[in-house]
């Protein structure tokens, strides 16, 4: 849950307020997607945003101050997501199908609030504070995804189901995660070839000894 009293940030119900809050994150997550977190300066946002200086000022404490209210909001927002995530086989159909469809939503994800993702791993490399670590929704996706285990349990093949599909899990969520913030250069750079990559890596791991 998203702090009011989160540092760097001073929280109003003012309905003008509010939106003008909205203006300078909305603001923020752009530049910091079209030029990295390190490279936006407050005044590139306040220039984006259409809010004036003292405005952002009233709002937050500085550029980290509003990174952090972001990231967490967002955190908010995809614990939700993951939660209403269904993955029932009687849809997907099998196990690369429901693969496929996690591995893609997850590019979505991370490409459309692309923003958040990259303050979060800067704000990290600086800081131990957890709350603005997109990192622990790790957590939940891996339960959420581990109640639909048994419906798959006939197409694993791998000593370890549980262990397998937790790997499997952690491999797409590392390798969507770097490619979409630059890393894993050699990975494919558009979605289909990504997401065909990432499930046939998963099954490798989920079907290990399968010679069918």
């Amino acid at each position: 849950m998203s702090k009011s009293g989160s540092d760097g940030y001073r929280p109003s119900k003012q309905a003008r307020s509010v939106r003008s809050e909205q203006l300078l994150l909305e603001a923020g997550e752009a530049l910091f997607a079209e030029n990295g977190y390190q490279s936006t300066k407050v005044t590139d946002i306040i220039e984006r945003s259409g809010c004036s200086t003292g405005t952002f000022y009233h709002r937050f404490t500085d550029k980290e101050g509003l990174a952090r209210l972001m990231i967490e909001r967002f955190i908010d927002e995809a614990d939700h997501v993951i939660q209403s995530l269904d993955l029932n086989r009687d849809i997907h159909g099998d196990l690369p199908q429901m693969l496929a469809y996690l591995a893609g939503g997850l590019h979505d994800s991370m490409t459309e609030r692309l923003g958040v993702y990259r303050a979060s791993q800067r704000l990290n490399t600086l800081s131990s504070d957890r709350s603005a670590d997109t990192g622990v929704l790790v957590a939940p996706l891996e339960a959420h995804v581990m109640t639909y285990l048994d419906q798959y349990r006939d197409q694993i093949t791998a000593a370890d189901p549980d262990e397998a599909l937790r790997h499997a899990l952690q491999l797409i969520i590392m390798v969507t995660l770097q490619t979409r913030l630059g890393a894993g250069r050699l990975f494919p750079r558009d979605k289909a070839g990504l997401t065909q990559m990432l499930v046939q890596a998963s099954l490798g791991l989920l079907q290990q000894g399968d010679r069918s």
